[in-house]
């Protein structure tokens, strides 16, 4: 079975990954099972203690609280850490593998919750034993839930997450964006950027060099009309330069670069 997988985004660009198998994957697990067995641990002890002191009435509300946040532990664990850490839960951060979707890019809240709530399924009869059949019958190591997702799971160095962030993608920090492409500072508000689309716009600046003038305005206008939107911006937008001074003002180190005069970059 090939552990490599390749995946063409739209801009025709080859990314090259190395697929987790069943051992690697299967240590992830233990270690995130083992921590979430001593968070719901301790959950379950204060719990109890809750009942236990403040009486039968308050007691029985605050423990079918701690009841109810407990299950939501549970269930939102994965989805918490793969959603806020790029998706890796600290087992997988332990074994340097992170949760892609199919088509290299990060994952969204949607993609992560469906993951996982089809993981019950997976788990059946007992220790994610149709997880194992289904990742043994499939090529790229997926299990229900990463299916169900279009979700799979890749293997990462630390050394690689250091350099490029929120991405497996060459690094695009050296961005440079010259002082005239500041034309839309007066109605963009950066606190309407989500993450994934900050992604997508780091990737789109990173890639526009190598792509043709009709595919950079297609891609332009694709990645930056609904951000536009829900800033309400002009009706005439140049998407390509909308995007670069998002970004600008969203990263310190390419805010360094747009403060520079157009000589002061060259040097």
């Amino acid at each position: 079975m090939n552990d490599h997988l390749s995946v063409e985004t739209p801009e025709q660009i080859n990314i090259n990954f190395k697929k987790a198998g069943i051992g690697s994957r299967f240590y992830a697990a233990l270690l995130d099972t083992l921590l979430l067995g001593l968070l719901l641990f301790i959950g379950i002890y204060v719990n109890l203690n809750f009942i236990t002191e403040l009486g039968v009435i308050i007691g029985n509300w605050l423990g079918a609280i701690g009841g109810v946040m407990i299950f939501a532990m549970f269930w939102g664990y994965y989805i918490i850490f793969e959603i806020t850490t790029n998706g890796q839960s600290p087992g997988k951060f332990a074994l340097g593998l992170r949760v892609i979707k199919e088509g290299g890019y990060p994952i969204s809240f949607a993609d992560s919750a469906i993951r996982n709530l089809v993981r019950i399924v997976d788990f059946l009869p007992f220790l994610y034993g149709t997880g194992l059949l289904v990742m043994l019958i499939n090529g790229n190591w997926q299990r229900l839930g990463d299916l169900a997702a279009g979700t799979i799971i890749v293997k990462t160095s630390r050394k690689e997450l250091r350099k490029t962030g929120e991405n497996l993608l060459p690094d695009t920090s050296q961005i440079n964006i010259s002082t005239e492409e500041l034309l839309y500072t007066d109605w963009i508000q950066p606190m309407l950027v989500t993450e994934h689309e900050l992604e997508m716009i780091r990737e789109y600046l990173h890639r526009r060099p190598e792509l043709s003038a009709i595919r950079r305005l297609e891609l332009a206008r694709t990645i930056g009309s609904p951000i536009a939107e829900k800033m309400g911006g002009e009706s005439a937008i140049n998407y390509d330069k909308f995007l670069a001074e998002v970004y600008a003002l969203m990263t310190s180190d390419t805010q360094k670069n747009v403060d520079k005069s157009p000589e002061q970059q060259e040097e």
